[in-house]
């Protein structure tokens, strides 16, 4: 399976975080917020540090025609 190629960058302003969300397709505002808050929930207490980016990949797209 080919990995995801298409990068859509959203950035969390409360913590400094920009997160780098690697997907099969553009991926909508809606859909790059519930990626983060996913990675966000899974860290639990290790949350990456402000200024850092994150990246994060998703199957979102992989089946789209």
């Amino acid at each position: 399976m080919q990995l995801p190629n298409v990068d859509n960058f959203i950035k969390d302003w409360q913590h400094g975080v920009t997160y780098n969300i690697c997907a099969y397709r553009k991926l909508s505002a809606q859909e790059m917020t519930r990626a983060m808050q996913v990675f966000i929930q899974q860290q639990g207490e290790r949350q990456p540090k402000p200024g850092t980016v994150v990246k994060i990949f998703s199957l979102v797209g992989l089946g789209d025609q």
